[in-house]
């Protein structure tokens, strides 16, 4: 049963970031042919794309972090506080419900400048330095955070380098430009309209 709340909990979330990731590549090209330079390099064929080369990607890795950034799939998550604590000058109750704005953290300029800007730079290794470590948390964070994390993002690594390998992304007439969000989660109501075209 564990294992298949586990696959089924990962499905609307997963397909939703590649949606994203899709729609972000389309409407960043430059960002794009980085990322198949890379799978190019590491990932020529069919059969070297696996556990060890996806890994070894740190721009795949930058666009799908970048992707949960700007698109995180829950815009909060909510904490209830099991014993009385003060942080920052700020008490709360034992019993207090905690919500914990992930959108608006994900696109604060005081850890993200021109937060609204797609840029997988952001998450090289030097980039990464210095900065809270709770700037960034599309899975929560802590004890309870998601428990399919590394399996979603193994996930949706492979299906993009599967995908890039093969065709492009671009915007079509029909795509919504800026992209429209959901109130509740952060998923277009619509989908994500886009051209695929494949490679040469």
């Amino acid at each position: 049963m564990q294992a298949l709340v586990f696959f089924l909990g990962g499905y609307e979330t997963t397909s939703t970031l590649l949606g994203f990731v899709a729609y972000s590549l389309a409407t960043n090209p430059a960002a794009q042919e980085k990322l198949i330079e890379e799978i190019d390099e590491l990932t020529p064929a069919r059969d070297s794309v696996d556990y060890t080369s996806v890994a070894k990607m740190p721009y795949l890795d930058g666009v799908i972090c970048e992707t949960l950034r700007v698109y995180p799939p829950a815009p909060a998550v909510d904490r209830l506080c099991n014993e009385t604590f003060t942080c920052n000058g700020w008490t709360m109750p034992k019993g207090s419900q905690v919500f914990i704005p992930i959108y608006v953290i994900h696109h604060n300029e005081k850890y993200w400048p021109n937060p609204d800007r797609f840029d997988p730079t952001r998450f090289s290794k030097e980039n990464r330095e210095g900065r809270h470590p709770l700037a960034w948390m599309p899975f929560g964070a802590g004890p309870r955070n998601c428990i399919g994390m590394r399996f979603a993002l193994m996930e949706s690594k492979m299906a993009v380098v599967r995908l890039l390998q093969n065709y492009r992304f671009e915007v079509a007439p029909e795509t919504t430009i800026p992209i429209k969000l959901g109130t509740t989660l952060v998923k277009p109501p619509e989908g994500v309209l886009l051209r695929v075209s494949a490679r040469k």
